[in-house]
């Protein structure tokens, strides 16, 4: 598609615009470009297709379609002002008016005495210019910054021409009036290199000037020049300091917020200075960096950068704005370089070298240049630390790094987006369901005719229904025998040879020549989520077999190892290693763990079941037997049958002391969970899953309403699912009265309970979320409602019920009881005296048939359990912050933090505070773990190190700056990961060889790098010798009324139980509760089986916030009163049982009058968001305006409004490129949000 050459000459008269209009025309319905004079041809291919009636009519269309076009384009040109391209209906158009009284010509005025006299002392000829204003040939009063000088537009300036050496800054005797000075040819800005001053020089034919202060009419454009350059100031700085954190977005606000413009009468800046100059920043970034000559990867690529480009659709291209800026020189910071230990180094250099470059070919293709920018268009300057590299410039030509100044950014950008990953929420269960499927079939070659030769050499072990078994047989002269590894021939050519165990082996009758085995099929590294990154000799036990594959698809003996734990295990942290990694020779392997591959669990290897029938010694197999187990206890089982029932008196009905499923006993007397609808109760809490439904709207007034749907609106419960039902067990009853029944015939008879929101309450969400109601209410329940057990308690029976919080979130499971409500009437009454029993702890030894005594029996054996005490574990936090993961295991009970290492010194402050007894180093992680292996007793700064032993937990949540900047995974590069706070990480796991070890991540550490980050993770721990896996848990599943995804990586000694996640406490959206990760195609789950629904509701922002009190703008008063009582079951919690607690920083933000005004006007209503703003001009809190959108394009993908209006903001809308002119400011809607929304979700939940 053709467009007009930004470097033209920009006097133009309207023919050259017309013709230049005509070249990008797009028709939407086709996505073709016509031009020029090729719109026939166009027309004329397309009739071809199409019948004669047909042609005409779509001719007819199509014209009147460039019609239409052509008149929109050049209605909106015909706005504009042919020099400045200014549009001329902007009420903020401003005409010059009139040149100072006396001026003179540039030339002349350069001859004054008053101006001579002094120069010629000075060997710097500039002048400084006042009350100054710039203009165009046409009159218009225009802005130097605006990319017009660089285009060469003819710009003049008028004022008052003073020698740089006067004293007076003002208008005096000594200045010269000037008139029509330029016109101007360059422009540019230094200063901030040495202190807090900058300076705006601008040359013309005649001389240079330094410009001082502007008049009246033109202090607004140079406030504008001084907002971007103080702006750009700030924002370089911080990034060149703090590059090595990753700064957001939200970090880079805040540093924003908290900095002024001296110039301004120390003007505050805000978000909406950064994004009215985000292009001008962006540009200043880059050209920063085409003069560092190192290894970091550009600034442009960090995350508070790429959100900014993506918020404000930048695009580098050639520059507009030639100024560069020279900022303060700082000192950069980084992390040091890893401290790994061997075997750390060992697993990555070994990978790097030896396998990714051959196995995943396509994670090292070149992303290709834009070649749009201005640094893919430079030539290699020769000088910096590439160019020396480069074989033209006569180095070793081995890097393939491309010259600093040719970095491109728009490349850079991509790449570190790509990197990251995508953050899939919707998953397609039946793909998930076939794909496990296709795994569990296990591919072993079962057809086909073979001429080998076999002789069974020994007498028949067995003979059982027609098959008769043996130990051993001669394969054509190869003596195989029950036990022993074999490779296997696959069913499909592009599968591996099979490694498998020969578990027992016999011929059939009916094919007396013919030979089967049943095997155990193990599965290799490059199987399991580790992909190419696993050991190609390391295989897993997983419990596959197959069942009557032929012996002749036997290929060969393997020779498989068993490797067990070495005794000294714990002590071999840290030493170095020897074992060399091998390539596949094709039959020599080993094993070690045992790998689920659902939820890719590497776990230690399981013992052997005995075999339970001596009859079937024969055909026994350990693998199939764990499976029948495991298969077992998913049937549900009715036990101990209750004769003389008074319940079933019924024909053919039982009634059955209790019913066994997943490892769990329902009896009468027990509380039970069950699926959500099991009752079909009203609801009356209106935080339920309400559909949003979207209201006809005045589109002149909300003009961007439009874009809202049901498949973008964010924010809202509006999928959120219903907690469980809670019963209580009455009687467990099936059809049938043998002791064999089918699951669907198995029942329980349950009370049932009312939650809050199904009663006539008033305020529902103010009770806690564990209390329900009691009824006298029956219903009969299918056994395949049931989702768990729930512990009820009779609200006396609790104990210590002045800490009753605490003893709520010691079980998410245990629920409470205190009235009663009648379904009939309505009413709440108390609890009848039958049900005030249930949850008493007493010591009863009474055993009844069934009729309730039992529940006192359970209640008493979880009693006991809950006073066993577990001493905590010994923890070591790295990366500590300031304790938030150390708080929640402490809680939990499982750890005690006797360790916390923590660079960041306010961080570091803050742990301590918050944990008393713990050792905090405020130090680098490496120099400590460097310290430590050197066999130093104590730090840096004097504190002890904890010797080997001594820890049993580690955790830490590792950022990744050492290889964010990675757009490749080969051997060149292993280097970035090997020396990324990652392998330090793991290597403190490798020196002190906790018990435990868990990492805390963000979502996509998963898909970071492909998936490489988490695999070369998961390797390292298994080289190690740990169990380990790994799985993403919500936030709002465990009662944060926030949506929070985060990766959670768990290890375990050998010899100690892995542990599972926990299973889900309260709903949460099931839009944003998508937890599983496909890394090379394969999905992956966790342990997890509550993925639908929950004991509690969710947890809403009314939970946690409805208690506080109101607070102006600005507010910052680190302590108040909370000045009301607790509303919700969070609020108690949170407030725990002390009524004098205060609130501590409720706090503000000083917000811009048109924040004010926006967040003012957006309703609270779920789905609520930027969409819902009136596009109308509003009085601000400031005393100012604000002003309305202007909609000045056609939208190829969202058309016109049901009236006609136009919806695109910026000639990109049209398919053009953007232009810098169509950017508007001061609105209420924001200009760059309709500008990108196409791109990006429509930007649903924005200002939500």
């Amino acid at each position: 598609m053709a467009s007009r050459d930004e470097n033209q000459n920009h006097e133009v008269d309207n023919v050259e615009v017309n013709t230049n209009l005509e070249k990008v025309i797009t028709l939407d319905q086709n996505s073709d470009t016509i031009e020029g004079n090729n719109t026939s041809d166009f027309i004329q291919q397309k009739s071809g297709e199409n019948t004669e009636s047909e042609q005409k009519y779509e001719q007819k269309k199509d014209i009147e379609n460039i019609d239409q076009r052509l008149e929109e384009i050049k209605e909106i040109e015909s706005e504009r002002c042919i020099s400045c391209k200014q549009f001329l209906n902007n009420p903020d158009l401003t005409y010059f008016q009139g040149h100072p009284q006396d001026s003179v010509e540039e030339y002349i005025a350069l001859t004054n005495d008053k101006l001579v006299m002094k120069e010629i002392l000075l060997s710097d000829h500039k002048l400084t210019l006042l009350d100054f204003l710039f203009f165009d040939k046409e009159g218009h009063l225009v802005p130097i910054d605006d990319g017009l000088i660089e285009t060469d537009v003819r710009i003049y300036m008028s004022g008052y021409l003073k020698s740089i050496c006067s004293e007076s800054p003002d208008v005096d005797d000594d200045c010269i009036p000037v008139k029509d000075i330029g016109p101007i040819i360059e422009w540019f800005i230094h200063g901030f290199d040495g202190g807090n001053k900058n300076c705006v020089t601008l040359s013309t034919e005649f001389g240079e000037y330094n410009l001082l202060k502007p008049s009246a009419e033109y202090t607004p454009f140079m406030n504008n020049l001084y907002e971007k350059i103080w702006i750009s100031k700030v924002v370089v700085e911080y990034l060149e300091e703090y590059f090595y954190l990753q700064p957001s977005y939200e970090d880079l606000l805040e540093i924003i917020r908290r900095a002024t413009i001296p110039e301004l009468e120390d003007k505050k800046m805000t978000e909406e200075m950064l994004h009215k100059h985000a292009q001008f920043v962006c540009d200043q970034v880059v050209c920063l960096e085409a003069d560092d000559d190192d290894d970091e990867p550009p600034l442009i690529t960090l995350p508070c950068m790429r959100e900014l480009i993506k918020l404000m659709g930048i695009r580098f291209g050639k520059r507009r704005n030639r100024a560069n800026i020279t900022y303060k020189k700082v000192d950069k910071k980084t992390w040091t370089k890893a401290t790994t230990t061997p075997l750390v180094r060992k697993t990555f250099e070994s990978f790097f070298t030896n396998q990714l470059d051959k196995t995943n070919k396509d994670l090292v293709l070149r992303r290709k240049r834009c070649g749009v920018c201005e640094a893919c268009q430079l030539p290699d300057c020769g000088e910096c630390k590439a160019c020396r590299a480069m074989a033209k410039f006569g180095g070793h030509g081995r890097t393939k790094k491309a010259c600093v100044r040719r970095t491109c950014p728009n490349m850079a950008v991509q790449q570190a987006n790509d990197s990251e990953g995508e953050d899939d929420e919707v998953e397609k269960d039946m793909q998930d369901q076939n794909e496990t499927e296709k795994e569990d079939i296990v591919p072993v070659k079962l057809t086909g005719v073979s001429s080998r030769e076999i002789v069974w050499p020994e007498e028949p072990v067995k003979i059982d229904a027609g098959k008769t078994y043996y130990s051993k047989v001669n394969l054509d002269g190869l003596l195989l025998s029950v036990g022993d590894y074999v490779m296997v021939e696959p069913s499909q050519t592009n599968i591996p040879t099979l490694v498998a165990r020969i578990v027992y082996m016999w011929n059939d009758a009916m094919t007396p020549k013919s030979g089967y085995f049943h095997g155990e099929i193990f599965v290799r590294s490059s199987e399991t989520v580790l992909g190419e990154v696993g050991d190609p000799r390391e295989i897993f036990l997983a419990d596959r077999c197959c069942h009557g594959a032929p012996l002749s698809s036997i290929l060969r003996i393997a020779h498989v190892e068993r490797k067990s734990i070495p005794e000294d295990w714990f002590r071999l942290g840290g030493k170095e290693v020897d074992h060399e990694t091998l390539e596949d020779d094709g039959k020599t392997y080993y094993f070690q763990k045992f790998y689920e591959r659902s939820c890719a669990r590497f776990e230690d290897l399981p013992e052997d079941p005995t075999c339970p029938n001596e009859n079937r010694k024969h055909r026994f197999c350990p693998s199939c037997e764990r499976k029948h187990k495991k298969n077992f206890k998913n049937i549900p089982k009715v036990m101990e049958k209750i004769e003389n029932s008074n319940i079933t008196k019924e024909h053919n009905r039982s009634e059955w002391m209790m019913v066994k499923w997943r490892d769990f006993e329902y009896k009468k007397g027990c509380g039970v969970f069950l699926k959500p609808g099991t009752y079909k109760l009203k609801s009356n809490n209106n935080i339920a899953n309400i559909k949003i439904k979207l209201e006809k709207v005045d589109e002149s007034v909300y003009t961007e309403y439009y874009r809202k749907s049901d498949n973008n609106l964010r924010g809202s419960n509006v999928d959120t699912g219903e907690p469980f039902c809670v019963g209580h067990i009455d009687a467990v009853i099936s059809r049938g009265s043998d002791i064999l029944v089918a699951p669907q015939d198995i029942y329980l008879r349950v009370n049932v309970l009312y939650r809050p929101e199904n009663t006539t309450r008033e305020f529902p969400h103010q009770e806690d979320l564990n209390l329900v109601y009691w009824s006298d209410e029956i219903r009969e329940v299918p056994i395949s409602a049931v989702m768990g057990p729930c512990h009820l308690y009779y609200f006396q029976n609790i104990p210590n019920q002045h800490l009753l919080q605490k003893w709520l979130e010691d079980d998410p499971n245990r629920f409470y009881f205190k009235e009663a409500f009648n379904k009939t009437n309505g009413s709440v009454t108390d609890v009848p005296q039958h049900a005030t029993s249930i949850g008493r702890l007493d010591k009863s030894k009474d055993k009844g048939k069934g009729k309730g005594k039992s529940s006192k029996t359970e209640h008493t054996t979880n009693n006991k359990h809950e006073n066993i005490k577990i001493r905590p574990l010994r923890t070591l936090d790295v990366f500590a912050g300031c304790g938030g993961l150390s708080e929640g295991l402490h809680r939990s009970g499982v750890a005690e933090c006797k360790w916390a290492i923590e660079n960041l010194e306010a961080a570091a402050h803050a742990y301590s505070l918050n944990n008393k007894g713990c050792i905090v180093f405020n130090e680098d992680c490496n120099a400590l773990l460097k310290d430590a292996m050197e066999g130093t007793l104590h730090s840096a700064g004097g504190l002890r190190l904890p010797l080997q032993g001594e820890v049993e937990l580690l955790c830490g949540g590792p950022p990744c700056q050492g290889f964010s900047g990675m757009n490749r995974f080969n051997s060149r590069e292993y280097s970035n990961f090997k020396n990324s706070l990652v392998a330090s990480f793991l290597s403190y796991c490798d020196y002190y060889r906790p018990k435990y070890f868990i990492l805390e991540n963000v979502r996509n550490f998963v898909a970071f790098k492909k998936g490489m980050v988490l695999k070369l993770t998961l390797r390292t721990l298994l080289d190690m010798g740990y169990q380990c896996t790994f799985g993403i848990l919500q936030a709002g599943n465990y009662g944060v009324p926030q949506t929070r995804r985060r990766l959670i990586i768990l290890a375990a000694a050998p010899g100690f139980n892995l542990p599972l996640y926990p299973e889900p406490t309260h709903v949460f959206s099931r839009r944003a509760c998508s937890l599983t990760a496909t890394i090379d195609g394969k999905r992956y789950t966790t342990n997890i089986q509550w993925d639908e629904s929950a004991p509690r509701r969710t947890c809403t922002i009314r939970d946690a916030m409805s208690d506080l009190p109101h607070i102006s703008n600005g507010a910052n008063k680190p302590e108040m009163d909370y000045g009301s009582m607790p509303e919700s079951h969070f609020q108690r919690l949170i407030r725990g049982t002390d009524d004098t607690k205060r609130l501590r920083d409720h706090i503000c933000k000083n917000m811009a009058p048109l924040v004010q005004a926006r967040i003012c006007r957006i309703p609270t209503t779920p789905g609520s968001d930027w969409r819902d703003l009136p596009n109308i001009a509003v009085s601000l809190l400031d005393g100012t305006k604000c002003k309305v959108l202007q909609y000045r394009y056609h939208d190829k993908k969202n058309g016109r409004s049901s009236s006609g209006a136009l919806r695109g903001v910026c000639a990109c809308a049209t398919g053009r490129p953007c232009d810098p002119a169509d950017k508007q400011e001061n609105t209420l809607i924001p200009w760059c949000l309709p500008h990108t929304a196409n791109r990006h979700n429509n930007w649903a939940g924005l200002y939500g």
